[in-house]
């Protein structure tokens, strides 16, 4: 989601080419939905007319059919409109292309593009209008269906009229004005020459260059690394690609704004021109990424010294206004000797390249290495696995008790997701769910666990479920709407159901955890907070977003056993909770003495191997409901 909106939402805000960007999914319903790079407040299908015959007839179209671009009116006047499915490079015959995602541009007719249009091809008077002008010259805009949108109209010319009425007069008179038009007629020629040419001109720049820096922007790059390419294999030169991702860059945002964000981009864009050689061609892709092109002799360099000077340009404080403001950044590198690796082929591997910094830390460079691939393709293969298990409804269950600290009972159990491939590997939580927030499978994931989760517990009366819940499935505005079905669907009180969040979405997203869990807790559902101790949660935190519960890190339980330090920081978080009238859940415990402790301390639910490991739902059943009411009636029968 964060890369759509980068690459296609947010730059509809100043774009050349277009205003809208839209995605939608295979139900028509909108994935993203910008204009002038915000979110818009109108659904598509309300905005732009036929939007749903557009959609159509973007699935209809095959891979070497025209994409189908048409007029069409908005509540904010006339566009040009586009529309084309997105689908993989190759088909496979059992996708329907009535499933496929689709992609919209749009472009407003807006006074200044008429103004454009009318200057760039030399018809004067030229305006957009509902309907025909009598007297003047027309164009008809139609939609999707044929139906009439708008019109360009122009008022004709007749350069010859005055001519004609001098002929009349004295021939030698007519002559000299003939020759005076005609040169007249040549010199307005050139004039207009020149202006078609400037304005192709500027055009062109400004679909190569990135606005807010003046550097070359993705279209720009990939023409110049062409470019670098065919020099390369002149020289017998090498082309090395870096991708450079700024650390640190969204904690600016967040802290100063977007406005402070951009002084900083274009401070990057300055430094970077300032520190590499003249022959680097530096581009902005786009948000907090750049991107360097270098023609190198490889046996003269080394192939980290580029990597080197961006490192040393980068991690120099920045001087923004009255703020000091230090960032990093995580460069991959990716090498085309002479230029023989085809441009999009090195684009990708400098992403693969630049991914694997990322993952190491701030401030590290990586060079690609075909080992890269063999990873990247055991990514995609698990990917391709877990989004047929997801599809085929294959991910498992599991169930681990949470126990009364006082009466020993079972209270609540904590849902686990589990998946077992088709060929028997147990693929762990810890691989496959930041594996599904990578493929944007998390929120197809988190469901179904939820949905299952709710169909097993309904049966168990008087105890309480808790569901983790990933940062990204906050992200989505239905997700309180998804979860309030699943609980009409499965019959499941609301009261007895708990949402775990992560300290981490209260801090980097504190405005849509804040919508997500008012929309929860006027639903009924509780809300916990789980691993508190492991972070920065604060006391502010607890009473900010009026937790129902929260759950001590399994850290501090383990430093009861080697740290001296360990029991007094314990009670005095267990302490802190109950001062706020929050219940307290310890997990992880594996010995008796930790358990004590911790019912000292005053939790009230314990959870952990010493009770249960994870067990299956139907283990549940028979542990603690059917045994308990076998183990009572044989009770009574004994009295």
């Amino acid at each position: 989601m964060d890369w759509t909106v980068e690459n296609w939402g947010s730059t509809s805000a100043d774009y050349p080419l277009y205003d809208a960007a839209i995605v939608v999914d295979s139900r028509n319903v909108p994935v993203i939905a910008y204009r002038n790079g915000t979110p818009m407040d109108v659904a598509p299908a309300q905005f732009f007319n036929n939007f749903d015959a557009l959609l159509k007839a973007a699935r209809r179209a095959g891979p070497s059919d025209p994409v189908p671009v048409h007029f069409v009116h908005s509540l904010a006047g006339t566009a040009l409109i586009g529309a084309a499915a997105i689908q993989p490079f190759d088909l496979d015959p059992s996708m329907k292309p009535e499933d496929f995602y689709v992609l919209v541009f749009a472009k407003h007719i807006t006074p200044q593009v008429v103004a454009e249009i009318s200057e760039s091809f030399n018809i004067a008077g030229l305006s957009l209008d509902a309907y025909p002008i009598p007297g003047r010259l027309e164009a008809m805009l139609t939609d999707v269906v044929g139906n009439k949108v708008a019109v360009f109209t122009w008022p004709p010319e007749a350069p010859g009229t005055k001519s004609y009425a001098m002929v009349e007069g004295d021939l030698r008179t007519a002559g000299t004005v003939l020759v005076l038009f005609l040169c007249g007629i040549g010199a307005a020629g050139a004039v207009t020459v020149r202006i078609l040419k400037a304005s192709e001109s500027r055009s062109r720049y400004r679909s190569l260059h990135d606005a807010l820096t003046g550097l070359l922007n993705r279209a720009g790059l990939i023409e110049s690394i062409a470019g670098a390419s065919a020099d390369a294999n002149l020289d017998e030169a090498a082309v090395k690609l870096h991708f450079i991702d700024l650390d640190g860059f969204k904690s600016v945002n967040d802290a100063w704004g977007h406005n402070v964000g951009d002084e900083l981009i274009v401070a990057v864009a300055h430094r970077l021109t300032d520190a590499l050689p003249e022959n680097a061609i530096i581009s902005r892709l786009g948000g907090d990424e750049f991107a360097v092109v270098t023609l190198e002799n490889p046996l003269l360099l080394s192939s980290s010294d580029v990597g080197h000077q961006i490192q040393v340009a980068l991690t120099r404080v920045f001087e923004i206004g009255a703020r000091t403001i230090e960032i990093g950044a995580s460069v991959g590198v990716a090498i085309s000797p002479d230029g023989k690796i085809e441009t999009g082929e090195l684009i990708r591997r400098a992403d693969i390249a630049l991914y694997r910094a990322k993952d190491l830390g701030r401030g590290v460079t990586v060079e690609f290495e075909d080992s890269f691939d063999d990873d990247t393709n055991r990514q995609a293969d698990l990917e391709a696995q877990l989004r047929t298990t997801l599809t085929n409804g294959g991910i498992d269950v599991s169930f681990q008790p949470l126990i009364d600290a006082r009466s020993g009972a079972i209270c609540g159990v904590e849902a686990l997701a589990r998946w077992v491939t088709d060929n028997g590997d147990r693929i762990g939580p810890d691989v496959f769910i930041p594996l599904a927030e990578r493929s944007g499978l998390i929120d197809l994931l988190g469901l179904q666990v939820l949905k299952k989760s709710l169909l097993s517990a309904a049966s168990w009366p008087d105890i309480g479920l808790a569901v983790n819940v990933s940062p990204l499935q906050l992200k989505n505005p239905r997700f309180v709407k998804q979860v309030t079905d699943a609980l009409q669907s499965a019959g499941f009180d609301p009261g007895r159901l708990s949402i775990e969040l992560t300290e981490g979405v209260l801090i980097s997203n504190p405005d849509q955890a804040r919508r997500a869990i008012d929309g929860l807790k006027a639903a009924g559902i509780k809300i916990a907070l789980d691993d508190f101790g492991s972070g920065y949660a604060s006391i502010g935190t607890l009473r900010q977003f009026g937790f129902d519960r929260m759950k001590v890190d399994r850290s501090l339980i383990v430093a009861l056993d080697h740290d001296q330090n360990g029991g007094a920081v314990l009670h005095a978080t267990i302490a802190l909770a109950n001062a706020l009238n929050i219940p307290v859940t310890a997990e992880g415990i594996e010995t008796e003495a930790q358990a004590t402790a911790l019912r000292l301390s005053g939790c009230d639910a314990l959870q952990g191997y010493l009770f249960s490991r994870p067990i299956s739902a139907e283990q549940v059943t028979e542990l603690y409901f059917v045994s308990s009411r076998r183990d009572h009636g044989e009770e009574q029968s004994a009295a």
